[in-house]
């Protein structure tokens, strides 16, 4: 198959380049620009007309919540891997706290694997996890078992989880430390415990008997607590730093230290779009932990997903159905938010044809950096030959309308509700075959359809080739 004609993100280039795409298997076999004539089709070789479209390579969500096994009311792979597909996302990295059993264990993984493989429609890598009701289990064994099968492990400073509780500053020394010693990054939840279990305490003090407020919940878990935790771990990680990623993070100063430090951190497409202010007219639908900050964090987290200081965007998709979600109490109501689909088309418009960021770094941010932290950058991250043919073709001039119902996943709660984005996702392939499509001049809340069956999508490890 070729694709034809359309205007082609390369890498190292500063634009997009018209030019032409083989695929030959799950691979590109080659790519040739318009100057050097294009590519010639073989006999009965399939021609795509991309025209006028931006060929985009295959987005890479780092860290989603598909919940499966165990909490299946919220999101399982089927649902969730079809939304990402939606969202031009090819490859997602699901995380290990929201499964029963969590994945923290070799026999975990095997039993969250023969649960999921039937499923997926996009390729899937796992992340590992240390609880700190198991640390010493994990610091022992488990880790060892797990690391061949997963591309790092994550662990939390805070955790509102029976089954996945916090390690304490001393266990996050040594998860650092056998991290490094395997190869594998360690992620973390970095809000600090101590902080926002007395900033928690005092605010809901401070309302008495009058019903909370969203800015309670705000109140609760501000910059200072993402960047106490920052701090630390940064003084725990102290000669392993490039070890270190923190996830999520929302508070601009946090990832400035983080980067100056020699670790790595992502931010999601929520804390580039929202605020704290947004709350009054958003409520539940905006509800995420971190919590979203200031106003004035927004631009600095754009200014420095645009330097570099941050390394890549990831969704955080973790949905909850409206019974957990809508309960009216801030305190109560789900901490979680469908993502998977937004993001691309959210950094797409807002970022790279917004011209807050340039295609290059657009292209880092949405695959190339996370396809290199986790150990898939043989494959995936890019368009040139070798590498799997994950491709999203995107129509420009169209736009996009939000609409929580009409989303794939089983969670339909969205802060985006409503937004319009311009550009339009026509096609994804994952690995040259056609996972999802729409058509082309639809309604702008129109929704193509998923092409690939459950169980298409592959699982890769560390060092995929």
């Amino acid at each position: 198959m070729i694709i034809r004609h359309g205007l082609v993100a390369l890498p190292g280039e500063r634009d997009f380049i018209r030019a032409d795409i083989r695929i030959h298997g799950e691979r590109i076999a080659d790519v040739a620009s318009a100057t050097s004539g294009g590519l010639e089709p073989l006999e009965d070789e399939e021609l795509v007309d991309a025209s006028g479209l931006l060929v985009l390579p295959g987005a890479i969500d780092p860290h989603v919540h598909f919940d499966e096994p165990g909490f299946t009311q919220r999101e399982d792979f089927l649902h969730g891997s079809s939304e990402a597909a939606k969202g031009g996302v090819t490859t997602v990295i699901d995380m290990p706290c929201t499964s029963l059993p969590p994945v923290t264990r070799r026999e975990a993984l095997e039993n969250k694997l023969a649960v999921i493989s039937n499923q997926a429609v996009v390729d899937y890598a796992l992340f590992g996890g240390v609880s700190g009701h198991t640390v010493e289990e994990s610091l022992a064994l488990w880790m060892e078992e797990l690391a061949p099968y997963v591309v790092g492990f994550k662990c939390y400073f805070i955790s509102g989880m029976e089954s996945f509780t916090r390690v304490t500053h001393d266990d996050f020394a040594r998860i650092v430390a056998a991290g490094e010693r395997l190869g594998r990054p360690i992620l973390l939840h970095a809000e600090d415990f101590d902080y926002v279990t007395a900033a928690t305490r005092r605010v809901k003090a401070r309302r008495g008997e009058a019903a909370p407020e969203w800015a309670d919940y705000a109140d609760s878990r501000p910059e200072e607590a993402e960047f106490a935790a920052c701090a630390a771990a940064m003084a725990l990680a102290r000669g392993r730093e490039k070890t270190l990623h923190v996830v999520h993070v929302g508070t601009a100063q946090a990832a400035e230290l983080v980067a100056a430090g020699g670790a790595t951190c992502e931010t999601c497409a929520h804390y580039l779009a929202f605020s704290r202010d947004d709350f009054s007219r958003l409520g539940a639908a905006l509800k995420t932990a971190p919590v979203v900050k200031a106003p004035g964090e927004v631009e600095r987290l754009w200014a420095l997903l645009a330097s570099g200081g941050i390394s890549f965007v990831a969704s955080d998709h973790a949905p909850a159905p409206r019974a957990e979600k809508e309960t009216g109490d801030p305190w109560t109501a789900y901490g979680g938010i469908p993502g998977t689909g937004t993001m691309l088309p959210y950094l797409l418009s807002e970022g790279l044809l917004a011209r807050r960021i340039g295609l290059p770094r657009f292209i880092e941010a949405v695959c190339g950096l996370a396809a290199r932290r986790y150990g898939l950058s043989a494959r995936k991250g890019a368009i040139e030959p070798g590498k799997d043919a994950d491709l999203v073709l995107v129509d420009p001039t169209a736009t996009t309308r939000i609409e929580g119902e009409l989303l794939l996943s089983k969670g339909k709660i969205t802060p985006f509700e409503g937004m319009r984005l311009t550009g339009r996702i026509l096609v994804t392939y994952v690995r040259g075959a056609p996972v999802y499509r729409a058509q082309r001049g639809a309604d702008e809340a129109a929704v193509g359809e998923i092409v690939a069956a459950p169980g298409s999508g592959k699982f890769i490890t560390w060092g995929y080739r």
